[in-house]
This record gives C-alpha cells, sequence and structure tokens, in this order.
C-alpha cells in the first residue's frame, strides 16, 4: 500500500513539472523590471507569448528548454523572437552566480525607433546581430571584469561582452537644444568588448563615433567622440580630436 502510494504520489508530482503551464514563466519574470510577457501558452518547457520590454512590443517569442544547458552549470532555453521585419534566434542560460545571452538576427529600424524616440532620436535601416554573446556575473564572481573605480554593490554585475553589430547607414534625426536636426552616417560597425564594452566605428574606418559601457552600479556611459558631431552637422567647438570624447552621458537601465 506504501509502495503505491509513494508511486502515486511520484507520478503526480512528475506530471505537474511536464505538464507546468506556460503562466507560470511570466510569474518568474514578473520580479524584472521592464520585463512582461502576455498572453503565454504552453508549457513551462515550451511554449509561445507577446513580449513586452520597458512598456513597448517587441514581438512573439517561442521558447524551448535545452537539457543540455544543465551539462555547462545553466538552467537554459532556446529563445526565438519574431515580428514586422524582426527576428531573433539565440539562448539564455541562467546560474546561481551568473546569466548568459547568445543572440543573432535582424532588428527593424521601426522596431529600435520604440525606445529611440524617448531621446528624440531615430533612424532608418536595420542592425544585423552577429554571434553576440553578453555574461553577467552576480556579485562581482568575475572579478577581472571589474574596474578599480568601481567597486562591485552586492546584488549588482559585472560582465563581458563579444560579438558585433553592424548597420547599413542612413539618415538619422535628433533633436538639440530645442531644434530638430538631421544627418546622414555611414555605415558602422559596433563590436563587443570586455567589461560590456561596445564601440562604434565607421565600416571602412578606424576612428570611433561612440562609446557605451555598462558601469556596476546598473547605469550605462555613452561617450560621443568630436567626430560623430562632426559627421552629424553639429561639429563640437574646440580643438579636439576627432577620436577624442566630447560628451558623456549616463542612463540607469536596472
Amino acid at each position: 500500500m506504501r509502495r503505491t502510494l509513494l508511486i502515486g504520489i511520484v507520478l503526480v508530482a512528475l506530471f505537474i513539472v511536464v505538464f507546468a503551464p506556460a503562466g507560470l514563466l511570466r510569474t518568474l519574470l514578473a520580479p524584472v523590471e521592464g520585463v512582461d510577457l502576455l498572453h503565454p501558452s504552453g508549457t513551462l518547457w515550451r511554449g509561445v507569448g507577446e513580449l513586452y520590454l520597458a512598456e513597448h512590443a517587441a514581438g512573439q517569442i517561442h521558447w524551448r528548454f535545452r537539457p543540455a544547458a544543465i551539462l555547462q552549470g545553466y538552467i537554459g532555453y532556446h529563445l526565438t523572437l519574431t515580428g514586422p521585419g524582426q527576428t531573433l534566434d539565440g539562448n539564455v542560460g541562467v546560474s546561481l552566480d551568473s546569466y548568459r545571452l547568445d543572440l543573432a538576427g535582424k532588428l527593424p529600424s521601426h522596431f529600435l525607433n520604440q525606445w529611440l524616440s524617448p531621446y528624440d532620436i531615430g533612424m532608418t535601416g536595420d542592425v544585423i546581430l552577429t554571434d553576440v554573446t553578453l555574461a553577467l556575473f552576480r556579485n562581482g564572481n568575475d572579478a577581472a571584469t571589474v574596474a578599480p573605480d568601481q567597486p562591485i554593490q552586492p546584488g549588482l554585475a559585472a560582465g563581458e561582452a563579444s560579438g558585433y553589430l553592424t548597420w547599413a547607414g542612413g539618415d538619422v534625426r535628433y533633436r538639440l537644444s530645442g531644434q530638430n536636426h538631421r544627418g546622414t552616417l555611414p555605415a558602422l560597425v559596433a563590436n563587443l568588448g570586455e567589461g560590456l564594452e561596445v564601440y562604434i566605428y565607421p565600416e571602412n574606418g578606424q576612428t570611433p563615433l561612440l562609446v557605451a559601457q555598462m558601469l556596476n552600479n546598473g547605469f550605462v556611459k555613452i561617450g560621443i567622440t568630436r567626430f560623430l558631431t562632426r559627421l552629424l552637422n553639429n561639429p563640437w567647438p574646440g580643438s579636439d580630436a576627432d577620436h577624442e570624447v566630447v560628451l558623456e552621458v549616463e542612463e540607469q537601465i536596472f
């Protein structure tokens, strides 16, 4: 009798795990600010839903559990994000002390402009992601990526990145000092580096236009070079060299 009861309990527990509803994923994502999953269907292991980032529709996301990731110390999923003109494909992994994201795909301008418009910036054309890898380490577990003047605080993260993004170039519009401006930029390449740094160069040049870095306090620091101000028909006054950063801004993302 006891053996039969034990087998029954095991079978019920297995049934609950195997057929765990997709809605559980939305519950798990609830503490993540700016991320929401609407209308999930399927199961926790394989399903589909509508992904929203910072209250903007990001597209339809499909997920599939990856048992092989457990061998690497991660709980992993394969993800596909699709929408009008956009597609992202990759893997996400979560361990006790880190997160990892591998992505490739295409993001059209109308997708990106959702997040650029609050800053009065707009662009045209597609951005292509190639072999992009992002890794975050909680509580400074990878100390080599932490700058000496930026100590890790409990619960925050250091990280590293690799891969690159490309843009074919085109028109850019922006607002500065109460006035609307337009400029045309050449094809650009964004190289991702250690410490979650991004360097953006002309495709056929060596002078950076922009440098971005994720800080350990949850902010992103963006540095604009004099070269970019010239290309946007608003040259920075003074005698700074083209490669020098003439303007820095910071924005909190988490």
